[in-house]
């Protein structure tokens, strides 16, 4: 028998579903715009340009982790969470290695900086969803 407290615990996870995963669209509508902007001004890393198959691959988990986020179950939510904990990681401690002088151009930092902000974001959400806190207090 489904309770009153399942139901309203049930709508607040999927509003965190909802938000994480337009947080992840706009990340990585973000990203792939940069990576095609990086390509026509010439600035791109040769290791992942608009024709690498691990541009690809990066954008294509990417996007479908925005799908994921909007899952209910447990498993998708941790995975999730350990999906956007590598790519923090991975914006902190190796995309600096890679952000030379050449890509240090107001679009660059721009995307660079909304591109972490919002996965930090959705982080955030991930967490309270997984812990079911509301997204607003009732």
């Amino acid at each position: 028998m489904t309770t009153l407290h399942d139901t309203i615990s049930a709508t607040r996870t999927a509003t965190h579903g909802r938000h994480i995963s337009n947080l992840l669209v706009a990340a990585f509508t973000l990203s792939a715009g940069h990576t095609v902007y990086a390509r026509l001004e010439g600035i791109e890393d040769p290791t992942f340009t608009v024709t690498t198959p691990l541009a690809w691959a990066f954008y294509a988990v990417g996007f479908g982790s925005a799908v994921l986020a909007r899952r209910p179950g447990r498993p998708a939510q941790v995975s999730l969470l350990a999906y956007l904990t590598a790519l923090l990681c991975i914006s902190v401690f190796y995309y600096p290695t890679t952000f030379g002088p050449q890509q240090q151009t107001t679009f660059g930092w721009f995307e660079n900086d909304v591109y972490v902000g919002l996965l930090i974001t959705a982080t955030y959400l991930a967490v309270q969803r997984l812990r079911r806190t509301a997204l607003t207090p009732q």
